[in-house]
């Protein structure tokens, strides 16, 4: 499957998702993701959940983190790119023009500081290649980031077989995370 077949396809089934589908998917994908060790990682980047786009919620995993004495590191998009906001607890955020919520206030960081990537994404393929939004920020980002960072993709749903059109700027997963449990690389 070609990367705009896998995003209009997912992306229509994430459309018919009901606020409780959401709920309970994202739940599940909150209690898999914490049967991962975290212990030597310090500095998680999560994204922020897109409402419109029925994007898995990631506040519970944020508290929790938190509660794990972590450093929360949200993306704020400046232009084409992103930088790296480190949060506090109880941080507030605004809606951008694209509604995507965006911290107030925050500190950058530089991307080599993170440990841990939490994707957002509609699908990956058994390699760990994953098919996003296709606006290349994340490809940008990860870039930046030093080699050994863990990037994890959150989805609602299990690896396809193939995406056919990867290409050198693409950075594979180490794991998915979906409703039905963890996808190593």
């Amino acid at each position: 499957m070609k990367k705009n077949e896998a995003r209009k396809y997912y992306r229509a089934l994430r459309n018919e998702f009901s606020n409780n589908d959401i709920s309970i998917l994202s739940q599940e994908i909150f209690e898999n993701l914490q049967k991962i060790d975290f212990s030597n990682d310090s500095n998680f980047h999560v994204f922020l959940p897109i409402k419109k786009n029925n994007e898995i919620n990631t506040y519970p995993i944020i508290d929790w983190l938190f509660s794990e004495n972590k450093n929360i590191i949200l993306p704020l998009v400046i232009g084409d790119d992103m930088i790296n906001c480190k949060v506090e607890k109880g941080f507030k955020t605004q809606l951008n023009s694209y509604q995507i919520p965006e911290p107030i206030s925050f500190t950058e960081i530089d991307s080599k500081e993170i440990d841990v990537i939490l994707i957002p994404m509609f699908v990956s393929d058994k390699k760990g290649n994953r098919v996003g939004y296709g606006g290349g920020y994340y490809d940008k980002f990860l870039a930046r980031c030093k080699p050994n960072a863990k990037k994890i993709g959150l989805s609602y749903f299990r690896p396809i077989e193939c995406i056919e059109d990867t290409y050198f700027g693409d950075f594979p997963l180490d794991f998915c995370i979906t409703p039905e449990g963890i996808e190593s690389f």
